[in-house]
């Protein structure tokens, strides 16, 4: 704004003070120059920093927390105490340390201790009875229970006996059961993906020595040994968490909101760029000079805004990951759990009009398609009298009349998206989200006297441009009248009933000839985009005044101390617990308690059938069912998963347990290899493979890293730990910059623990002490290698693993994902489907009411939104690692994934907008019930409500392409998409004049508009998924053809 760019004038001129006149003119002092070009310039590296890097102040807080935790775990080893506490484990407790993610906001934090906390304790009883079976093995077997022998040590001062195959063979069956387990249950509810994989590090450390302990003293101390040492590394990350550079999950929240309204503003502005840009430009086919100076096809500023919706769109995501632990956290605060909850959504509201706009140019697109207008020439500045054809001359005239439109529409358009900007601002300052713009940056040159942003009184100046906008809309329709020569008196919007005006002779044409249609949706269009402006604009005055509301009530004002409820607390630990696969559509449950209104809910709702048993009747059947639920868990993907993880687990671990070869495994540390296989594994071979390459790759640097750490000081150990700490803020950085590559960032930090922390143990404790466990002592420059074998090894192991006996791959589940997509795609077109209708009606009631059908509507909109959004943010992601399964046979088609997948994203950003546009008939009703004086309205929800402005036949057609892509089946015969613009002609036919210029200027018209255009965008996807469909499973033909002898064309069909 033009106030920021006087700021370092204005503080110039005051910091100089008064200066020498030249001639009259006043010149600030010489010496300051430098002293001010510095002040400049480090703003500008700053931000350049950040702007490469991503590191800002808070991110650096968070690198220097995570790389904090396991650098005072190592260092507290110098200590005498510490070291004879831990002996030869206290390398653990640094990796526990990484492992507890200490960078993680507080709520999220506690949570994820908590698990670690419980699981590690039941993991080291089932250890417990573990290693108790395999001592009974031992004593069962031996006269001579006293032995003590020569196979290793498990820890300083424990003596263990020679080896016993029972205890061996006892050890192993457990460890097979205990990494099943484990990685079953990882499986199933990946939300303990971390916990599962410190459990496995418990299990196979403590199993490596099971068979050797000759009696349950033994085998207790070792284990008591363990736990110390996994429970410190979480006591150290939880201090280092909850009290270096604290992090609040309310902050994050908070920072999330800013950036929300950030990128808002920055969506707007973009929106705006692309309008100007519509002035000059062939819309239907616009281009663009690249850097290499070539004309290509494509809207720079379309992109931008495009690239602008994308980054909100993550950026929404993201919050909504946030929100539920910034709600369930105690803390001093303004805003409580509820607050933070409506704001959101308020948020979430206004996003969703400005998505409509971002998908302008898509519409300009699917127009020239339809036409079969040539995208890749400009007549932008191309004349009429140049012309060839019919075609090319409507062209032409479309692209003349719209650069005449956006003209006209500039004025309108730049006002009231600075209104939106100059709102959001406003709502920023209120939640003390940005800072309270000085009193000097008012602009007094135009002697602006209105509130500004953050001031008293400006809600009541939004409301006022907002009105005046929506009154200019009456000017924009009178000018496209008499562009398309429609001639108007001067008050015909005042009374058009009872108004003449001169029709031209194209408006006495039938309703589908060309120029009609032609003209009427550009008048759509024009619609369009001033419906949705006006609705972000409407949508953020809501906004302004909940805001308002909380700073009157004072709650903005005062911090006091915030605690969830009890209900929000029993929520948690069922969404802590819970799975999500086995539900009945968690995704699309709604409250169904008792009350006024029911909503009742379909067959899809509730839990599937199953078309062999009918429900249990008797006890007997009940209580056998609970067979069937154990039959279908072992023949569940995840208990595959468990299975594949637990023989690549144990085809190495065998070593161990082998008379001949269990003194080798120990010394040479092979267990390492072991431990990879068990955390590292994924279901899928693609998905497998990346991650087994990144850790690699991650291994290999961070190994060279340790040597720089430990050489470059000559192995002081004060230097030596200084490295490390620096050195591992590489890897927090992968971890919150890069989640991309994540496996890097996690493995390296374990890797350099591992090494330095592994050699600065031996230096404290002395190599008699450390190789007392029957690991043979190497220098850091062989140790730093055998880390970089064990873990190639293992993971080449668990790759085999991974495709034998057959491979679990991406293409699979990406069909998979398709399918769940698809049908939830049918739901929430099913949903909107009903709330269409019911708006239609006037049957949606107090929205704000938890019993109205209208709450429960929407609540159910939302809930199966997420689920679409994030399904379809995953199969995205699932299909990037298509490219790194191993191919055989036929190459996957991934460009047809990829184009359905985008195509269904399209279909659902159209569903939202047509629910949307839907939304404006609630709101033109009054709490009576009655429309607001508006008989015009009456009419149309009448005709709209007979002529379905939604289909079922949609909703049936989404779940047959759910159906066959899930199966791999072929698609039913004669399937079709409904055709678009049949309920324009449909309402002319029931209706001529509902449609006519004399309503143009009536509320629900621009609703209409945008469902119209909304609708023909969304059938125009949904073709474009079923030819998709249709290319990947077939169709099912089941037609007679009688096809001549003569001729080799099918001459008849029956």
């Amino acid at each position: 704004m033009d106030h920021n760019s006087r700021t370092p004038e204005y503080r110039s001129n005051s910091r100089n003070g008064p200066g020498h006149e030249v001639d009259g003119v006043q010149q600030p002092p010489a010496r300051n120059d430098h002293r001010r070009s510095m002040k400049e310039l480090l703003p500008s590296l700053k931000q350049r920093w950040t702007a490469v890097t991503g590191i800002d102040r808070r991110t650096y807080m968070q690198m220097f927390k995570g790389a904090l935790a396991p650098t005072v775990a190592i260092a507290a080893y110098q200590a005498t105490s510490y070291a004879d506490t831990f002996t030869t484990i206290g390398y653990l407790v640094g990796v526990m340390a990484v492992l507890s993610f200490p960078i993680q906001p507080r709520a999220k934090f506690l949570q994820t201790m908590l698990v670690n906390l419980l699981t590690t304790c039941l993991g080291c009883a089932v250890t417990l009875l573990a290693m108790y079976c395999s001592v009974r093995a031992r004593l069962n077997t031996e006269s001579n229970t006293a032995a003590s022998g020569s196979s290793a040590a498990a820890a300083a001062g424990i003596a263990t006996s020679p080896y016993n195959p029972s205890a061996s063979a006892v050890a192993g069956i457990w460890l097979f059961a205990m990494i099943y387990a484990i990685s079953a249950f990882r499986a199933k509810r990946p939300q303990f993906t971390i916990p599962g994989i410190i459990l496995a590090i418990f299990a196979n450390v403590s199993m490596v020595y099971a068979p050797q302990f000759s009696s349950m003293a033994l085998a207790q101390s070792f284990a008591q040994r363990l736990l110390e040492a996994f429970l410190t590394g979480f006591a150290i990350s939880t201090a280092c968490s909850l009290i270096v550079f604290p992090l609040t999950s309310r902050q994050v929240v908070f920072n999330d909101m800013s950036g929300y309204i950030v990128s808002l503003r920055g969506a707007i502005k973009a929106n705006l760029d692309y309008m100007h840009s519509l002035e000059d430009t062939d819309v239907f086919a616009p281009h663009r000079v690249n850097t290499a100076g070539e004309e290509v096809a494509g809207s720079k500023e379309a992109d931008a805004f495009k690239d602008k919706m994308h980054g909100l769109a993550a950026l929404h995501g993201k919050t909504s990951t946030d929100l539920p632990f910034a709600k369930r956290e105690v803390a001093i605060g303004r805003l409580g759990p509820d607050d933070l909850q409506k704001v959101f959504r308020m948020l979430r509201i206004v996003m969703l009009p400005v998505l409509g706009l971002s998908c302008m140019s898509d519409v300009f697109q699917r127009i020239a398609e339809e036409r079969g207008w040539d995208r890749a020439k400009s007549f932008a500045n191309i004349p009429l009298s140049e012309a060839h054809g019919e075609e090319e001359k409507m062209r032409i005239e479309s692209v003349i009349e719209w650069h005449g439109l956006m003209k006209r529409l500039r004025e309108p358009f730049e006002s009231i998206s600075n209104t939106i900007d100059e709102g959001l601002e406003h709502v920023a300052i209120l939640l003390q989200l940005a800072p309270t713009p000085s009193r000097w940056s008012v602009d007094e040159e135009n002697n602006v006297s209105d509130p500004r942003p953050g001031e008293k009184g400006f809600s009541a100046i939004y409301d006022r441009r907002a009105i005046a906008f929506l009154d200019s809309k009456k000017e924009m329709l009178r000018a496209w009248c008499a562009m398309h020569d429609i001639e108007l008196p001067g008050d015909f919007f005042h009374n058009p009933d009872c108004k003449d005006f001169k029709a031209p002779p194209w408006m006495n044409h039938a309703s589908l000839s060309k120029d009609r249609k032609r003209l009427r949706r550009q008048l759509f269009m024009c619609l369009y985009m001033e419906f949705l402006l006006f609705n972000t604009a409407r949508r953020v005055g809501d906004l302004i005044l909940h805001v308002e509301e909380l700073q009157a009530s004072g709650k903005l004002k005062r911090n006091r101390l915030v605690v969830p409820g009890y209900k929000r607390l029993r929520k948690w630990v069922k969404s802590t617990i819970a799975s999500r696969e086995g539900e009945a559509h968690d995704d699309q449950q709604i409250d169904t308690e008792t009350n006024n209104t029911n909503v009742y809910l379909g067959e899809a709702y509730k839990q599937k059938k199953d078309p062999e048993h009918l429900p249990p009747a008797n006890a007997w059947e009940r209580g056998s069912d609970l067979l069937r639920v154990v039959a279908h868990f072992l023949a569940s993907p995840a208990s595959n998963f468990g299975a594949r993880v637990a023989c690549a687990t144990l085809s190495i671990a065998i070593v161990g347990y082998l008379r001949d070869t269990q003194a080798f495994f120990t010394t040479q540390r092979i267990f390492w290899a072991q431990i990879m296989i068990s955390i590292s594994m994924n279901p899928s071979a693609g998905q497998s493979l990346r991650n087994f390459v990144l850790r690699i790759l991650g291994t290999f640097v961070f190994m060279l890293l340790s040597w720089v750490a430990f050489y470059i000081v000559d192995g002081k150990t004060a230097g030596v730990l200084v490295f490390y700490f620096i050195f591992l803020h590489l890897g927090v950085y992968v971890i919150l910059k890069r989640p991309e590559i994540l496996p890097v960032g996690m493995i390296g930090q374990i890797t350099i623990t591992l090494i330095l922390g592994y050699e600065l143990q031996v230096r404290q404790i002395g190599v008699e002490v450390a190789t007392s466990n029957g690991q043979a002592y190497y220098p850091i420059y062989i140790l730093a290698p055998i880390r970089l074998a064990t873990v190639c090894g293992g993971l080449f192991l668990a790759w085999i693993w991974t495709v034998f006996p057959y491979p679990i791959t991406e293409h699979s589940q990406l069909r998979q994902g398709l399918g769940r997509s698809l049908y939830l795609l049918a739901n929430y077109y099913s949903v909107v489907h009903e709330s269409v209708r019911t708006r239609l009606r006037g049957g949606e009631g107090d929205i704000t009411l938890k019993d109205s059908p209208g709450y429960k509507l929407d609540k159910a909109r939302q809930k199966v939104y997420s689920r679409c959004s994030t399904v379809l943010t995953g199969l995205r992601t699932q299909a990037s690692f298509v490219k790194f399964d191993i191919p055989i046979g036929g190459k996957f088609p991934r460009e047809r994934y990829q184009a359905i997948i985008a195509q269904m994203q399209s279909a659902l950003d159209f569903m939202v907008l047509v629910s949307l546009a839907s939304s404006a008939f609630n709101d033109l009703q009054q709490p009576d019930g009655r429309d607001h004086g508006s008989e015009w309205l009456a009419n149309f929800r009448r005709l709209v409500d007979d002529a379905h402005v939604t289909s079922e036949a949609i909703t049936t057609l989404l779940a047959l392409m759910s159906a066959s892509v899930s199966n791999g089946s072929a698609l039913p015969p004669y399937l079709r998409v409904p055709e678009p613009y049949q309920l324009t002609q449909r309402l002319d036919e029931m209706d001529r004049d509902i449609l006519s210029v004399r309503h143009i200027a009536e509320p629900g018209y621009s609703s209409f508009a945008v469902i119209q255009i909304g609708t023909k965008c969304m059938l125009d996807d949904l073709r474009k998924i079923l030819a998709g469909v249709k290319e990947l499973v077939g169709e099912l033909d089941f037609s007679y053809h009688v096809v001549s002898t003569a001729d080799s064309a099918r001459e008849d069909s029956v």
